[in-house]
């Protein structure tokens, strides 16, 4: 009879039931879907950081560019004591010679010159090439050959100035001793007897921003390059920074004497253009625009660049274009555009 009871109080196991293949599949795909969302945004978020760091560096190369031109264009006319260049003695010393590091084209432009007279040519303090006169234009070009071959549809811009800083008399350097009512160009290293007591010595800077088809690093690579005095009297050229594809320069013209900008000119403009009949004898260039286009240093995949890019220049329109074949703007790259205009103080 115990045992009878012992048996009947014991609990009937409970029947445990596992996942059907069903809701093991349903969550799979479940996770599946959550896997691929997590992977999109990954992949969005590196597609941004990549497009948000390409256009960081754009933007800090082009900063830096500015840099560089917009202080030189600030000087244009800075003859140390004076800011007359018409006060300087435009007789220039046999022994003071100014060479091309590249071909010099000097002989051939209209009128003929030699190179020295053109580089140190200080009644022109700016100057641009436009793009449509072009780099080697007989008249209105620089007879120093470009590093290679300048870039098409691009200016090229040309500053003269002394240095902003005072420099001791060194044998080799071309340099210009002024006071307020004359000066003269030397390289001897011997200042300049006759002067008043507060003359001032600097270097002699005369500096051509144009943009190559190549650059040092890439053969492929457009870039903006200097050529630029150096010890010796040599127009050294120099590379500033890769990628830059476009430069273009519209001048600031006073026409009435009034401190102010009447309109912005191309270089080849018939008011500043002394080849031609409609130029204004009295016009100052009292400020110039600048607008570079630049690109990235690498082509970024999947990417196509169908922009296009005005410029200051209404005869200037930059479009991206299928790679090879000549083409000049390939449209596998980023791109930013970027503009500035700068008061030439020492033109008022």
């Amino acid at each position: 009879m115990s045992v009878a009871k012992t048996i009947a109080a014991t609990p009937c196991p409970q029947l445990e039931r596992g996942m059907t293949l069903i809701e093991l599949m349903l969550a799979m795909l479940i996770g599946l879907f959550l896997m691929l969302g997590t992977l999109t945004v990954f992949q969005q978020s590196r597609t941004n950081f990549r497009v948000s760091d390409s256009m960081a560096r754009l933007q800090e190369n082009t900063r830096f560019m500015l840099d560089v031109i917009e202080p030189d264009l600030r000087l244009a006319k800075f003859w140390g004591r004076s800011a007359e260049p018409g006060l300087i003695d435009s007789i220039i010393p046999a022994a003071v010679v100014v060479t091309c590091d590249t071909v010099d084209t000097s002989a051939a432009m209209v009128p003929p010159t030699t190179y020295t007279a053109w580089a140190l040519n200080l009644n022109r303090e700016i100057w641009a090439v436009d793009e449509s006169s072009g780099y080697g234009h007989a008249t209105l070009g620089i007879p120093c050959a470009p590093q290679g071959a300048a870039q098409p549809q691009s200016d090229a811009l040309v500053v003269r100035h002394a240095s902003a800083q005072t420099t001791p008399a060194t044998p080799g350097t071309i340099q210009v001793h002024t006071d307020l009512m004359r000066g003269e160009i030397f390289n001897d290293g011997v200042v300049p007897v006759g002067y008043a007591a507060a003359a001032q010595t600097h270097d002699v800077v005369t500096n051509v921003y144009y943009v190559s088809q190549s650059s040092d690093m890439d053969p492929a690579m457009p870039s903006l390059r200097m050529k630029t005095l150096v010890p010796g009297g040599r127009h050294q050229d120099q590379e500033i920074m890769s990628g830059v594809e476009n430069l273009q320069i519209q001048l600031g013209v006073d026409t009435d004497d009034d401190g102010e900008v009447e309109r912005y000119v191309d270089a080849d403009h018939d008011i500043i253009n002394p080849t031609t009949g409609g130029t204004i004898p009295d016009a100052q260039i009292i400020a110039a625009r600048l607008w570079v286009l630049v690109r990235t240093d690498a082509i970024e995949v999947g990417f196509i660049d169908n922009a296009q890019y005005p410029t200051p220049d209404p005869d200037v329109v930059v479009v991206p274009c299928a790679p090879g074949g000549g083409c000049a703007y390939p449209n596998n790259f980023r791109r930013l555009g970027v503009s500035t205009t700068v008061a030439l103080r020492n033109n008022r």
